[in-house]
Parts: structure tokens; C-alpha cells; sequence
């Protein structure tokens, strides 16, 4: 059996197959974490949790192990157990898969870097199935996680894992014991690059929410397996939450997809605390938004969640699981609700989504630091330019008699000046007592005749 992630060993080829960019993901701070979480605003999550938040609901976490110590998931983990053969609790996970699908469903968004869950007041209940990372791999420990996660009071069971083979008797009667006591079992499709092109088992177990993958703006994952097992589709390309080393990071695989439909079974169980797995499940297909062909199809299922109006709407109660009825099964009667329609339209995400409020958020400071900016600018020119004239305009304001002012008598000529030969002294000029020209007499000019 293998866990729906990266193929990274034959027996444990999904576990990473979401992760694993998570695999090397680091607790950064580069960018705004809510802003990487587009299913949330896909799904109209804040809106959901305005309903329910999954208080006092447990979901097991049948998977690898779940690290307890992670600060977006303190005080979110119970003890749990393993299902290998070994003593100890399900606290601890070394390969980051497990955690990052507890981080999916019930992540606090506690630490500076945080993220948020879709039922941040569930609890997680940690089953884990191996030891650690390249541990020999028993196909039974999944079976008995089963079993474990409804003795210890699961009323969800997300089981992000499979195997592309028939089902075994024991899988069937794991997972009828979990339905027989009151518990709604989500179990991932599978990924084409672990060798799942049709939905693989436990997923194939008539009764499961099998769940298939899809991209931003709603459209079936190229990755995701399909087949006509499939009940629901769900995000599950590019789904960014807690990792491994108390990190962050992105899974892409029906894992993710899987997480996010046992959260919604989470808040789901804590708004109708009275209904009981049979019309958990059935709300949650009743409310979905049809897809691809018309009616249950091999890709979508009966169509992509909705959590607001499985939230909200008015969905008549069944008395039995509507996934053992073969004629609820293929095709029951959609619910619907207006104000829900009016509200959200998948398609205007597109592939890549629409802005998150943070994004939105983000790009108005930036907007207003730049206009800051150029009005400071503005400011300071309009300021220098008067500084400029002013100081330009201060010579002009002087009297000119003040710059250069003359003496009424004129000017005194320097002592000891004689004017050149030839010309005439200046008016009222005299020369010193003492002066003669030099070289003698001057000769007296001829008189006219």
C-alpha cells in the first residue's frame, strides 16, 4: 500500500507526493502565508468558519505520524497510537506527510509565519502506520489504523493513502467497522504518477468519500486518478500549509484534496452535532456543484465541494449511507441555494485564482508608499524652485546708490598723479608745488600768424 504523495519508494510511493517541495521547505518569512493558501478563498473558507469551526470533533489521521510539536498545530494533537506492531503514540512524524495534512485540516495559524486550517477546532487523532522514513512497510497497518482511529472515538478518518490493486477483505472490513460505528471515512483517489490511473483502494470501498483532485478555479487535476468510484472533488494542486522540521511548504496529490474533504465533514459534524455519518456524507455530495458532464461523473464524482452551503442548506435526511444506495450513488438530487450561487462562481478564479485580501492589501501599501513618495518629491522641488528665486531676486531689491554710491565732488585722483603728455589736466587739477616737467623747459608753441 502506498501513501498518495511523491513516489519515493515503491511502498510508500504517495506518501511524499504532495510534499515534496515540502520535503525542503523552511519556516521562511518572505511572503504573507494566508496569501499562498488560495483553496481557502477558492472554498469561501472564512465564510464557512463564520458557521462552524469543527469544535469538538476528532479526525484520525491515518498517514505517517503527525508532528505534535509543530506551533501551528499545538494543542491540536492527541496521543494517537501506531499501527506497526510498535509501543508509542502517533506524536512524531519524519517524513512531514502526515503533519501536513493535520496542518490542512486543523492548523491554528499560532506562529508568526502561521497558517490556517479548515476546522481549526477540531483535534487530530494520529495513527501512525510506520516507523519512519525507508521503515518496512506492512500493508495491514492501514486496516488496523482504521480500526484504531474509531476505537479512539474518530467520527472522521482521513486516509490520504492507497495501492493500485483490488481491494482486500480485510480493507472491506476495516472500513465497514468504521462505518458501522458512526464514523465518515475519506480516502484519497490516487496520483498517476504513483501508478493510479483508476481510483485505487481502500478509495474503490463502496460506502468511502472518494476524493479526486482539482486546480485553481476548479478544474480536474491532470495528476488525480479517476474512475467511476469517485464521490467529490476537492483542491489538490498546489496546496500550501505546515511541513516537516516545523516548516511550511506545498503538497500537490488527492492527499491534499482528501485532507480538505475531511475537514469539511469536520465542521459539518460540529454545526449538526445530531446527524449522524450516513447524512454527513450525504449533505456534503447533495450540496456540491456539478462538474464535467452532468450528474456523478469519473472525474469530479458528484461534483466539487461547497462548504458554505453543505453549511447552510436545507438537505432532507436520509437512513442510510446514500454511497451503499445504487440509485442515490449515481445521480441524487441536487441541493441548492440561491444566495449561495449568487455569491461565488468557481470560473471567475481562472487557472492561477482570484487575489486574496492580503494580496489586495499588499498592493494598495505598495500603491500608497509610491504615491507618498512622489508627492514628497513633488514637495520638495516646488520648495527648492522658491528657495531659488528668492535667493536670485535678493540682489535686485538693494538700492543701486547703496551698491556703488559717488561722491558729490567726484573723485580725488591719487597722489603723485600727472596726467600723459598731451593731455589736459582734469578740471581744478593743479600740480604739487614741487613738480616740473621732466626735461626741462617745454618749448613754447609757435604762434600763429
Amino acid at each position: 500500500m502506498r501513501l498518495h504523495g511523491a513516489a519515493r519508494r515503491p511502498i510508500t510511493a504517495c506518501l511524499l507526493a504532495g510534499l515534496l517541495v515540502l520535503g525542503a521547505a523552511q519556516p521562511a518569512a518572505a511572503a504573507p502565508r494566508r496569501a499562498e493558501q488560495w483553496y481557502l478563498d477558492e472554498l469561501r473558507i472564512e465564510q464557512a468558519q463564520k458557521l462552524s469551526t469543527g469544535r469538538g470533533v476528532v479526525v484520525a489521521v491515518v498517514d505517517s505520524g503527525v508532528d505534535a510539536t509543530h506551533p501551528d498545530l499545538k494543542g491540536q494533537v492527541l496521543a494517537g497510537g501506531r499501527s506497526y506492531g510498535a509501543g508509542g503514540d502517533g506524536r512524531a512524524d519524519e517524513e512531514g506527510h502526515g503533519t501536513h495534512m493535520a496542518g490542512i485540516i486543523a492548523a491554528t495559524n499560532a506562529s508568526r509565519d502561521g497558517v490556517d486550517g479548515i476546522a481549526p477546532d477540531a483535534r487530530i487523532l494520529p495513527i501512525k502506520v510506520y516507523a519512519g522514513r525507508d521503515a518496512p512497510y506492512d500493508d495491514s497497518a492501514i486496516t488496523r489504523g482504521i480500526r484504531m482511529a474509531v476505537d479512539g472515538g474518530a467520527k472522521v478518518i482521513n486516509v490520504s493513502q492507497g495501492k493500485p490493486s483490488a481491494v482486500t477483505p480485510e480493507e472491506e472490513s476495516a472500513i465497514r467497522y468504521a462505518l458501522d460505528h458512526d464514523a465518515v471515512v475519506v480516502v484519497s483517489a490516487g496520483n498517476t504518477r504513483s501508478g493510479d490511473v483508476e481510483v485505487s483502494a481502500p478509495a474503490n470501498v463502496p460506502g468511502v468519500i472518494a476524493v479526486t483532485g482539482t486546480t485553481r478555479g476548479g478544474r480536474f487535476w491532470s495528476g488525480s486518478a479517476r474512475g467511476p468510484e469517485a464521490v467529490i472533488a476537492a483542491p489538490g494542486d498546489n496546496i500550501y500549509n505546515v511541513g516537516p522540521n516545523k516548516g511550511y511548504g506545498w503538497g500537490d496529490g488527492t492527499s491534499d484534496s482528501t485532507a480538505i474533504v475531511s475537514a469539511l465533514a469536520a465542521l459539518i459534524r460540529a454545526k449538526y452535532p445530531n446527524l449522524d455519518a450516513a447524512n454527513v456524507i450525504n449533505r456534503i455530495i447533495r450540496t456540491a456543484r456539478d462538474a464535467g458532464p452532468a450528474g456523478r461523473d469519473p472525474q469530479y464524482g458528484f461534483g466539487l465541494i461547497d462548504p458554505v452551503t453543505a453549511l447552510s442548506a436545507n438537505v432532507p435526511q436520509v437512513a442510510a449511507n446514500p454511497l451503499l444506495d445504487p440509485a442515490a450513488a449515481t445521480n441524487p438530487t441536487p441541493v441548492r441555494t440561491e444566495a449561495a450561487d449568487e455569491e461565488f462562481d468557481v470560473t471567475q478564479h481562472g487557472d492561477r485564482g482570484g487575489p486574496t485580501d492580503q494580496q489586495v492589501m499588499v498592493v494598495g501599501i505598495g500603491i500608497a508608499v509610491v504615491l507618498v513618495l512622489l508627492l514628497g518629491l513633488a514637495v520638495f522641488l516646488i520648495w527648492n524652485r522658491r528657495r531659488y528665486r528668492r535667493e536670485a531676486a535678493l540682489p535686485a531689491d538693494i538700492p543701486e546708490d547703496l551698491l556703488d554710491p559717488v561722491p558729490p565732488a567726484g573723485y580725488a585722483p591719487p597722489s603723485g598723479y600727472a596726467p600723459p603728455s598731451g593731455y589736459a589736466p582734469p578740471s581744478g587739477y593743479a600740480p604739487p608745488s614741487d613738480y616740473a616737467p621732466p626735461g626741462g623747459t617745454p618749448p613754447v608753441p609757435p604762434r600763429e600768424r
